[in-house]
């Protein structure tokens, strides 16, 4: 049945990835890997060491307090780091797809789709962070842009016409146009808001409400929408989970208005590394037989154990990846179903105290939860359960250069 699967998988894989378009996305990503290696580190040690709540001032006495001046203005100078990750992507984009449709000269297209990028997401404040990807967006505006270049190439072709001859410029102009137009009506925080507001209601305490969420994170996340933090890193704002803990701390685990709810099942067992487990496909690249996969393993796990996924959905990439996402829709189904089953044959207590932020989520329902050693056990069998499931994947994924020794 796995077998079958993973062919299947391949298979999808190889249609979609054959194509010219997600030829140049994923040649565009792996150009910005080496700067999203320094973003995501970056990010990772401030939330460390120095944000203002950082993970190591509350677990070490005496840890000397940050100064909001130094904190702010790390948080800048992360945010332009973050602008210029979402133009190099952009640049890269365009300059290989018109490189392979034989156009040279790409400055005129290039400097388009900066511009649009740069008022549709960066002069609106919604570049990527570390927790949010906007490839989607991105990728179909540069991809809309260069094919309408290349459809002005083709109709009218003349080697004499200057590439910032008047019909080139009109193009320039109306690409920036729909962009401006377009940021007019895309909200994306609103979305975001949308889904939180949704999330809080009851149906996401039932089975089929936790289910349909395991289904669709892993989908959004690799076609690269961007989430809410209730579905990457944190629900302990859910009106439900607050329900819970305010009937703890009143009257103890005898009396729980909603044990199953996304903090308890979705956030406990099935964001270890982030969406799906992904900790898992770090673990097992660092054991991959070509030393391409093991460097990204390497350079990986340590975010990932951090629950900070952005390498991976960029360095193998899962984004708009078959190969990947079906396994991830599987551990993500059924690492919830695990956690689901066993509140409710209370086997285990559910999480409900908040944690310090920025702990690894692997440790969630040890130290979230009253039973810490049942709870450690089922997240034993979900960790290993995640390996036997993406294992096959992982392993057809970099078999095809596994003569890199």
């Amino acid at each position: 049945m796995l077998k079958t699967l993973v062919n299947q998988s391949q298979r999808w894989d190889n249609i979609v990835y054959q194509h010219a378009t997600m030829q140049a996305v994923k040649t565009a990503l792996q150009q910005l890997r080496p700067i999203l290696v320094i973003d995501v580190y970056a990010h990772l040690l401030f939330r460390l060491i120095f944000a203002p709540d950082n993970f190591i001032g509350r677990m070490v006495d005496n840890y000397p307090p940050i100064t909001k001046v130094i904190s702010n203005h790390m948080r800048i100078g992360l945010t332009f780091l973050d602008a210029a990750i979402v133009m190099i992507f952009v640049i890269a984009l365009t300059q290989h797809y018109l490189t392979t449709k034989g156009i040279t000269n790409t400055s005129l297209p290039i400097l388009t789709n900066f511009i649009a990028i740069y008022l549709l997401l960066v002069g609106k404040n919604q570049i990527p962070t570390y927790n949010t990807t906007q490839y989607l967006l991105m990728s179909v505006t540069v991809l809309f842009s260069v094919t309408t270049y290349c459809w002005f190439q083709k109709k009218w072709v003349n080697p004499d016409t200057s590439p910032y001859a008047y019909r080139y410029l009109v193009w320039a102009v109306l690409i920036i146009l729909m962009s401006w137009l377009l940021r007019q009506l895309i909200a994306i925080p609103h979305f975001q808001t949308t889904i939180s507001v949704l999330l809080s209601k009851t149906f996401f305490t039932t089975f089929w409400g936790l289910l349909a969420v395991s289904i669709l994170s892993p989908l959004l996340f690799v076609f690269g929408f961007a989430l809410p933090s209730e579905l990457t890193d944190d629900q302990t704002t859910l009106n439900t989970v607050i329900a819970n803990l305010d009937a703890v701390l009143s009257t103890g685990h005898k009396v729980l208005p909603y044990p199953e709810n996304l903090y308890s099942t979705y956030g406990a067992f099935t964001l270890f590394g982030g969406i799906g487990n992904t900790l898992v496909i770090s673990l097992l690249l660092l054991f991959a037989t070509s030393r391409k996969h093991q460097k990204l393993g390497l350079i990986t796990w340590f975010p990932s154990l951090f629950d900070d996924s952005t390498l991976l959905l960029a360095g193998v990439p899962l984004f708009l990846r078959p190969l990947m996402l079906v396994p991830m829709l599987l551990v993500s189904v059924i690492s919830q179903l695990i956690g689901y089953v066993a509140i409710a044959t209370h086997f285990i207590q559910p999480v409900v105290y908040p944690t310090p932020m920025n702990i690894p989520n692997l440790l969630l329902p040890t130290i979230a939860s009253t039973t810490p050693i049942r709870s450690t056990l089922v997240t034993v069998a979900v960790f290993i359960l995640s390996i036997v499931i993406y294992r096959p994947f992982v392993h057809r994924l970099t078999e095809g250069v596994s003569y890199e020794k």
